[in-house]
C-alpha cells in the first residue's frame, strides 16, 4: 500500500511520521554504517560514519570475520556467493549487477563513557545493549533477478527498475526478512524518516535528487540470547542515478 509523504494524525492525535522517527532513533544505536566502493572491477566493503547522521571517524576498521555472506549477481543473472571473508577491507570480485554483504558485528553496549563493541556483562555502567546484524546492497545495473531477495537477512528490494526513475518519481520498495514481507519497518531516505512499510511489506519513497541514493531500513526486537537488551537488524540500499535528471 502507498504511504503518504506528509505526517498523518491518528485517532490518538499522534503523528504517523513520529513513529518512524522513534523507530529510526532506536536503530541509530548501531555504531557504524557500511558501504561499498569500486576498486577497478571489484568492490571493497567499508564501515564508518561517512553517511551517518552522527559524528565519528569517516572510516572505522573492522574484523573481516564479522562478514557472514557475500552475494554477487552477475550480468547474466547468476548468483555467486561466499560464506565469509578473510581480508580487510573485504574484497568482492566484480563486475556485478548487484552486490550484497551481510555482517554480524556482535554485541554492543552504551556506557557512561561511550559505546563499546562488547557484551554488557564485560563492562561497568551499561545504559543499554544490543546485538547488531547489518547488511548493505549496491545496485549497479538492473536485471529482473534483482526483483527478489538475494539473502535471508533484512533487505530492501526494488521490484522494478530503479534506474528508470527521475527526481520527483517514487521508488517502490519491498522490505523482507528471511524472504517474507515485513510490516511496520521504518524506512529512511538520506537519513530522513519517510514512513513505515504497509501490511504487504511495501513502501513508496520519492526520489529527491540525482546522484547517489541511500535508503535504509531497520527493525528492533527483544533479544533472545539473554546477553543483550535488543537485536537490531539494519540494512542499506545504494544506487546512483544521473545527476542531470529532470522530474
Amino acid at each position: 500500500m502507498d504511504r503518504p509523504m506528509r505526517p498523518r494524525r491518528t485517532d490518538g492525535g499522534s503523528l504517523f511520521l513520529a513513529i518512524a522517527l522513534v523507530l529510526l532513533s532506536g536503530s541509530s544505536l548501531c555504531a557504524h554504517d557500511y558501504w561499498l566502493e569500486h576498486d577497478g572491477a571489484d568492490y571493497l566493503l567499508f564501515r564508518g560514519h561517512r553517511y551517518a547522521e552522527h559524528a565519528g571517524a569517516e572510516v572505522v576498521p573492522y574484523d573481516p570475520t564479522i562478514v557472514r555472506e557475500v552475494v554477487c549477481v552477475e550480468a547474466a543473472g547468476s548468483l555467486r556467493r561466499a560464506a565469509s571473508a578473510t581480508e580487510y577491507p573485504t574484497r568482492i570480485t566484480g563486475p556485478c549487477a548487484a552486490v550484497l554483504v551481510r555482517a554480524d558485528s556482535g554485541r554492543w553496549s552504551q556506557t557512561l563513557t561511550g559505546t563499546k563493541n562488547q557484551a554488557p556483562q564485560e563492562l561497568f555502567g551499561v545504559l543499554r545493549s544490543w546485538r547488531a546484524l547489518e547488511s548493505v546492497k549496491l545496485l549497479e545495473r538492473w536485471t529482473r533477478d534483482l526483483a527478489r531477495p538475494l539473502a535471508d537477512g533484512l533487505e530492501l528490494v526494488s521490484e522494478t527498475d530503479p534506474f528508470a526513475l527521475r527526481p520527483g518519481r517514487k521508488l517502490r520498495l519491498l522490505v523482507v526478512l528471511e524472504g517474507k514481507p515485513q510490516t511496520g519497518v521504518a524506512v529512511a531516505y538520506d537519513g530522513v524518516a519517510r514512513g513505515v512499510t504497509g501490511k504487504d511489506g511495501r513502501i513508496n519513497v520519492r526520489v529527491r535528487h540525482g546522484g547517489l541514493q541511500r535508503i535504509t531500513a531497520s527493525i528492533d526486537e527483544p533479544a533472545a540470547d539473554g546477553h543483550t537488551d535488543k537485536l537490531v537488524r539494519s540494512t542499506a540500499l545504494f544506487l546512483t542515478l544521473p545527476e542531470t535528471s529532470e522530474p
